[in-house]
């Protein structure tokens, strides 16, 4: 089993019994809203829900694959705030809050996806494939987040 941590700093992968840490580095472009989890063992500081769903379109390949994200959006979805969503992807990549903005939009959280259409509305963003890396389909894009559906997302919920 593979446990992976997304950190502002390069570390290498480590051992925990017969488990592995795989560290993601992730540019320290802004600070990341983070808070406080009471463990067994003291005080851990991890990453909002918002922020979280943010990372997870970003880092699509290590999660698994699109249709990993929609399930993890989708047991998310109550758990994330739309005012602090909306202030977070304020300061996110545009192609991930589009991203995201599509798949909370498919995944029956409407009011989560229209704070992000506000985010966008005040930032030029362009046509983006679904699936980063791979091609443009040349379907017709979703008129709010201007995201081409080029992979088939089934959450396993």
């Amino acid at each position: 089993m593979v446990f992976q941590v997304i950190t502002d700093r390069r570390t290498r992968p480590m051992r925990a019994g017969r488990g592995r840490i795989l560290f993601i580095t992730r540019a320290r472009v802004h600070e990341v809203p983070v808070v406080d989890v009471q463990t067994e063992t003291g005080t851990m500081r991890v990453s909002t829900p918002e922020a979280t769903a943010l990372d997870l379109v970003r880092h699509v390949a290590e999660a698994g694959h699109l249709s990993n994200v929609a399930t993890v959006l989708a047991e998310l979805g109550e758990s994330i705030d739309p005012d602090h969503l909306q202030g977070v992807a304020r300061s996110a990549r545009v192609p991930d809050v589009q991203r995201l903005g599509y798949l909370l939009d498919r995944g029956q959280l409407p009011e989560h996806a229209d704070r992000l259409v506000g985010v966008l509305s005040t930032r030029p963003h362009r046509r983006i494939p679904l699936h980063p890396g791979l091609e443009d389909p040349g379907v017709q894009a979703e008129r709010h987040f201007r995201v081409a559906p080029n992979v088939i997302v089934e959450p396993d919920l």
